[in-house]
């Protein structure tokens, strides 16, 4: 197993909770290298490396994201439509008959009360207002 003696210290810091060691390790760590009394570290590796973790964490988050957005899609009554439309096709008819219908009566509804309002006014000025 490749253990090196600065990804030991590192890791043993990261779980002590060392913040302000973490953050001088990150500032300069070939100062920090040397000040342990280590052999040089090729910092072209662990630029790479830092490179990969800042990648792997920045797709970490993208994921949670990701995830949240889905679970947000998922308690939508859309993706319920969805849902059931893949299961069965004639729901999509279904909906639009109940929508139709719901719409239909609104109209009904619209037109009775337009009716009543027109009447109130006939009587209010004696004459038909349109």
């Amino acid at each position: 197993m490749n253990s090196s003696p600065r990804r030991s210290t590192k890791l043993a810091t990261k779980k002590k909770g060392d913040i302000e060691l973490l953050e001088l390790i990150a500032k300069d760590p070939q100062a920090f290298i040397l000040k342990q009394g280590w052999a040089s570290v090729s910092l072209d590796v662990s630029r790479g490396l830092m490179e990969l973790r800042s990648l792997y964490e920045h797709l970490q988050a993208r994921i949670l994201e990701m995830i949240e957005t889905l679970d947000e899609v998922r308690a939508g009554a859309d993706y319920e439509v969805f849902r059931a439309a893949e299961e069965d096709e004639s729901v999509i008819g279904q909906i639009v008959s109940v929508q139709r219908e719901e719409v239909e009566r609104e109209i009904g509804e619209l037109k009775a009360e337009a009716e009543r309002i027109s009447e109130e006014a006939r009587e209010l000025v004696g004459e038909v207002p349109f």
